[in-house]
């Protein structure tokens, strides 16, 4: 039977909707200074992943995250791994969407093969949903806290959840609705061995920016989830029995959204402050992040990542790096950067030299990095 969602809008989902709806039209619509774009940029993401990833029980600090997220050709824990895959998934999301791909299986599996760590080796493009068994145990008391459906049932269920997504009714709920409801079935159906909680995280986030719910990438709901995962873990469950067939095949989604919107509206209002007080009438900057495209916005929150982690000596970066950190061949890492030079974004750090080998960011860029790195840093003393 095709999946049909059920629940009711209760006071506080209205509300909280109406909360998440002021925010964006202040998020959006204030200019702010260049050098807080980037920062509030970085600082959104580095929180998602941080968070994200505890949830699992990754126990990295900011710095941590920070220095294994620029770090290249050196040999990473299975944490540093998983932070590093969780960062670089964002990336892809946002990518994805600036080419105005649609939601799939096959955008769901290749999401997951990217947020998956594994172990040495060759990796896939596209991980397989899973043939065994899967119950979720509780690493304390070992007792099974959620019985997944059986393998079997598992791709039938994947279309469906996909068909509902791209179907009338989906279409006619607000963007929070549909991202909590897709994040929900699809955590519910646990299509794969691992990294299923991860990549539900980052579905929903999909969904809410591809429904214009980005807030200019400042947007973080992981660090709420943390802060009171007992509260996560039981509004995902909302008191139905262990066994899928049970209960979570066909359940009342009310609870979990009224979780999922007043998680969202807290997030959101915490960005309406932050940009009000950042607001300054009386300065109106070019939004110059606005014309980078997407890889180049990347790169910039890479560069801040590693001033921020390093503090010496960062601001130069080599093809090398733009392979490691974006998962591209060396050829067109090579020719992304000889397109950056004609743009004038990136030019080589020694204009002399036969061989290129470090490239830093033209004059414009390299100050609005210098003034992001200098307020991030005075923030923290």
């Amino acid at each position: 039977m095709p999946f049909e969602p059920r629940f009711n809008y209760t006071h506080n989902m209205v509300r909280n909707l109406g909360l998440i709806e002021s925010a964006r039209a202040v998020v959006e619509v204030l200019p702010l200074p260049p050098d807080r774009v980037l920062w509030l940029h970085q600082e959104a993401r580095q929180r998602a992943t941080r968070n994200s990833t505890r949830i699992e029980g990754n126990t990295l600090n900011s710095v941590e995250v920070g220095k294994a997220v620029v770090a290249v050709g050196r040999t990473q824990t299975e944490m540093q791994q998983e932070v590093r895959n969780y960062w670089r998934a964002l990336e892809w999301i946002e990518e994805q969407l600036e080419v105005h791909r649609s939601f799939s299986e096959e955008f769901v599996c290749e999401l997951h093969c990217i947020v998956l760590v594994r172990g040495h080796g060759r990796r896939g493009t596209r991980s397989t949903y899973r043939t065994e068994e899967c119950p979720v145990v509780d690493s304390a008391t070992r007792r099974i806290d959620y019985g997944p459906p059986v393998p079997g049932d598992v791709p039938r269920l994947m279309q469906e959840m996909v068909e509902w997504l791209h179907g009338q009714a989906a279409a006619s709920l607000p963007g929070p609705v549909r991202a909590g409801l897709m994040a929900h079935r699809f955590v519910s159906i646990h299509p794969f061995s691992d990294g299923n909680g991860r990549t539900a995280r980052a579905l929903a986030t999909t969904e809410l920016w591809r429904a214009g719910y980005d807030m200019r990438g400042f947007l973080s709901l992981e660090e709420h989830y943390m802060a009171n995962l007992q509260a996560y873990y039981d509004s995902l469950q909302m008191g139905l029995p262990v066994n899928f067939y049970e209960g979570r095949h066909d359940p009342d989604h009310t609870p979990w959204l009224e979780y999922f919107l007043a998680t969202m509206a807290r997030a959101a209002e915490d960005l309406r402050k932050q940009a009000v007080v950042l607001y300054n009438p009386g300065n109106r900057p070019t939004p110059i992040w606005d014309k980078l495209h997407r890889v180049q916005q990347q790169l910039l929150t890479r560069l801040l990542v590693r001033g921020l982690s390093d503090q010496a000596e960062t601001l130069a970066f080599s093809p090398s790096d733009v392979v490691e950190w974006f998962g591209v061949s060396a050829t067109t890492a090579r020719e992304w950067l000889d397109k950056w030079c004609d743009d004038g974004f990136v030019q080589p750090a020694k204009p002399s030299a036969q061989r290129v080998r470090n490239y830093v960011l033209t004059e414009t860029w390299t100050k609005l990095l210098q003034t992001t790195l200098f307020s991030a840093m005075s923030k923290k003393t």
